[in-house]
């Protein structure tokens, strides 16, 4: 063979059969869908580290040798919401060495709970810390241990934000102290994105810390003011905490150090008391005094209770095990008990397994009770007789001012500085605590004396509101362009006002026409266009003070029992379950009131007792129990007959995990589809709504126009001009309500209230989700049900109801008292009204027929 021929046919075929091997080993073809196929020899070439998630995909690089001749997989579709994604591996500020991957998870339809670890200290004061809008801040305190304070510790912050939230312009910060510490852009809008970095030496302190986390947020696209509220960002309490080194003591030194005990990843504090015997009435009542005097002691924002006989052994952080009992009886629940309970009573704090553990003990039932004092005497011996702030910093800082008469508070005490803002929605939101006889919700006004300026660039119609437990009271319109406020009076009606904490926000909506024209870069200006200094002010007038029985708000707003008479529980069943029941609605009215409730236990009712409170499963109630409160009977049958509803608390606002029909049911397309189907065509329906509407007439639909405009302009309705109360039917509470709270008069000078769910287990998760700082101000009214899902409450108004005094008799009270009372029965006032006037009328003629001059 010549040497041209050699290279014009063998050598090409040579070379294609070289490379032919070479691609089968990289990536073999298999035409048998059944044999995979050889797995790559990785030795030809190395493995590049794993990257860190990203919620962009990188870009194509050439240099990259992963990224030649082997093509990658394409990642699965997923469907699942993000809220369900398992959580990426934390994103530390200090790079780290590469680690493998861990293997892919399934997501599930509620999100996997994050293991804390041993070194992490969660502080968030609930699940998750939402904020909305383009400028948002919330503050709250947390304890630390003079060990924690001393130690070198980082700040680990877990976030998840909105896909509409612009990276380029929108900021979260985290403040310790005043401090900044974290600072970083908002671009997480895939999964939950943790940053942790260093805490300063020296910026934490023993005692209490200030959290203070702030979110500046812009719009990708959007200019309008509707767009901001799309503006939102989750901070997740499972990724958010104070990290320790791995040797950082962390033990509690005294009682000073109970609030340290600090809240797990859903923001609650777990008192877990154990206990012998507890089937003894002595036993029964010290406990539940003493979680009362644990949660003071503490100052936990949501103190859950949690009882047993035996030891569990090491706890999630978050928890504080209590060993109550006598010193002969502390051998059988722990395992070294301390010698000195066996002479003299004792309330120590210690470590049992690793875990903090508080131990009350003593020689006798008498040395008990003295331990017990002992843990609370520092906060309740020295509380005033009246209140000026709810010691509410757990959940909610500064500490919220009480009005318990006429009061002014301006915003620098109520934690809003002066600030200035660039964007088209400014909130701040703040709050006020009213007493339990707060009775002035129909009439009087409350004053906001507004200082603040806008410049020229803000266009009339642009207004400020008020928020009054999430009502709009007041709105002022801007009508002018460019002005600067100087204590100008804004009147906010009391209508929406409660007991207890009462949630209030300011809100600047301000247009342009810069908006309107939205320039590519617009959301990105920073020329401020509206400030509010911390001198404006809130003012609240006198106001009646008087209670009502029945009301539930009393519970809410730490006033229970009213009058002189304590309360008497009584429990169904004697057993843990019940305890923690009682004990977690105990804990919460006591952090409220800021003192123990006043408590008595009994095991059974007594026909004449003024004020009881029945706890226990709907099937360990006494016949005839729900119908004197006010419920249906039937519910005993229809609760124990159906399943109890799934938590779908997973599913985001809005969501179709979420949506309710009005009926009480769950709305589905195919439902809907179905009645439609059943219904007839589209001629029918129409010919159905026509003869429906036309059988109204004209008089009906002119006099429901009139009475639907009486209603808007005069806030008046035919209920309210009535002389009694019409009698009310008996209540049914939703098949998806898991708890029922529902209070009546008694046959005495009291209530009674029931506290009841379908079995034991679910009237305790229930009652820990109704104490939430969230969701337990909401309560009030005559009845109230808890839903499945976290933030679905519902209350029955109060029919009928009758006065106790709460405050010494003096006429002005009297006279505010009345003015509320004919303000929201009008009839009454005004035959009232008419027979003052005929007796001023006949009183001027005999007068006059006596005494006047004859012609």
């Amino acid at each position: 063979m010549s040497f041209r021929l050699f290279l014009t046919r063998t050598l090409p075929a040579l070379l294609i059969l070289n490379v032919t091997a070479a691609a089968a080993q990289v990536a073999p073809f298999s035409m048998n869908p059944d044999k995979p196929a050889a797995p790559p020899v990785e030795a030809e070439r190395p493995q590049a580290p794993p990257a860190a998630p990203s919620a962009t995909a990188a870009p194509f690089d050439m240099r990259r040798p992963s990224q030649i001749g082997v093509p990658t997989a394409p990642a699965p579709f997923n469907m699942t919401p993000p809220g369900t994604q398992p959580a990426p591996s934390p994103t530390v500020a200090q790079p780290r060495p590469a680690q493998p991957q861990p293997p892919a998870v399934k997501p599930t339809a509620t999100p996997v709970a994050r293991a804390m670890p041993r070194n992490e200290k969660p502080i968030l004061p609930s699940a998750t810390v939402r904020l909305d809008g383009e400028v948002d801040a919330r503050s709250w305190a947390i304890y630390l241990t003079q060990d924690e304070a001393a130690a070198s510790a980082s700040l680990a912050l877990g976030y998840r934000n909105a896909v509409v939230v612009m990276p380029e312009a929108s900021r979260i910060r985290a403040h310790i102290n005043g401090e900044l510490v974290i600072d970083t852009p908002i671009a997480s809008a895939q999964n939950i994105q943790r940053v942790i970095l260093p805490v300063r030496a020296g910026l934490l302190r023993p005692g209490q810390n200030i959290v203070r986390l702030e979110v500046v947020q812009r719009h990708r696209t959007d200019c309008t003011v509707r767009a901001t509220y799309e503006l939102w960002t989750e901070v997740d309490s499972a990724s958010t905490a104070i990290v320790f080194g791995e040797n950082t003591p962390r033990f509690l030194r005294g009682l000073e150090d109970l609030p340290a005990v600090g809240v797990d990843a859903t923001g609650a504090t777990t008192i877990h008391v154990i206990a012998p015997k507890l089937y003894r009435p002595e036993m029964r009542d010290r406990l539940l005094r003493l979680v009362q005097m644990v949660s003071l002691r503490g100052r936990y924002a949501h103190p859950v209770v949690k009882v047993s006989e035996t030891d569990p052994g090491r706890v999630q952080p978050g928890t504080i095990k209590v060993f109550l009992g006598p010193a002969s009886e502390l051998r059988g629940i722990m395992v070294l008990p301390p010698e000195a309970a066996i002479s003299q009573p004792i309330a120590l704090v210690t470590q049992d397994a690793g875990s903090p553990a508080l131990v009350v003990s003593g020689p006798g039932w008498a040395d008990l009770d003295t331990a017990i004092n002992v843990i609370a005497n520092a906060m309740v011996n020295n509380r005033p007789a009246e209140r000026n702030s709810l010691d509410n910093a757990s959940w909610m800082w500064p500490d919220t001012p009480t009005f318990q008469a006429a009061r002014s508070v301006k915003f620098s005490d109520l934690g809003i500085p002066t600030q200035e803002f660039s964007g088209r929605r400014f909130r701040a939101r703040f709050a006020i605590n009213l007493p339990a006889d707060f009775y002035a919700n129909d009439y009087g006004e409350a004053l906001l004396y507004l200082d603040a300026a806008y410049t020229p660039a803000v266009r009339p119609g642009s207004h400020i509101d008020l928020y009054v437990n999430d009502h709009i009271s007041a709105t002022m319109r801007i009508t002018a362009k460019g002005d600067i406020f100087r204590r100008h009076p804004i009147r906010i009606p009391m209508r929406n006002f409660r007991p207890g904490i009462n949630d209030l926000w300011f809100e600047a909506v301000l247009m342009t026409d810069a908006d309107d024209r939205c320039p590519p870069g617009g959301t990105l200006s920073e020329t401020s266009r509206f400030a509010l200094f911390d001198t404006t002010s809130f003012e609240l007038p006198t106001f009646g003070r008087i209670g009502r029985l029945p009301d539930l708000a009393a519970m809410s707003a730490g006033g229970f029992p009213l009058g002189n008479v304590p309360a008497t529980f009584v429990l169904a069943r004697q057993n843990p379950l019940l305890y923690a029941t009682t004990g977690t609605l105990l804990a919460r009215m006591a952090r409220d009131s800021g003192t123990p409730v006043r408590a008595t236990f009994a095991n059974a009712a007594v026909v004449g007792d003024p004020t009881t409170v029945f706890i226990g499963a709907i099937d360990q109630l006494p016949q005839g129990m729900l119908s004197r409160v006010g419920v249906a009977e039937r519910t005993r049958t229809i609760w124990q007959s159906t399943p109890m509803p799934v938590r779908t608390s997973s599913a985001a606002p809005g969501s179709e995990g979420q949506r309710v029909a009005s009926d009480g049911e769950h709305a589905t397309p195919e439902r809907s589809l179905t009645d439609r189907a059943a219904q007839g065509s589209t001629d029918d329906i129409r010919k159905h709504w026509s003869e429906s509407l036309s059988r109204r007439g004209f008089l009906q639909t002119r006099l429901d126009s009139f009475k639907a405009w009486v209603e808007q302009t005069f806030n008046l309705s035919v209920a309210s001009l009535t002389l009694q109360n019409s009698a009310s039917s008996a209540f049914e509470p939703p098949q998806r309500a898991t708890l029922l709270l529902a209070q009546d008069d008694s046959e005495g000078e009291g209530t009674w209230t029931v506290m009841t769910a379908r079995t034991e287990s679910e009237l305790a998760d229930s009652t820990a989700r109704m104490t939430e700082p969230g969701l337990w101000p909401q309560v009030s009214g005559r009845i109230v049900t808890l839903g499945a899902d976290d933030g679905w409450i519902e209350t029955q108004p109060v029919r009928s109801f009758t006065f106790v005094q709460t405050q010494p008799f003096s006429l002005f009270n009297l006279r505010l008292v009345a003015a509320n009372w004919m303000s929201i029965n009008i009839l009454q006032y005004a035959l009232l009204l008419v027979v003052c006037c005929a007796a001023l009328g006949g009183t001027t003629y005999f007068l006059l027929k006596r005494l006047g001059r004859k012609s």
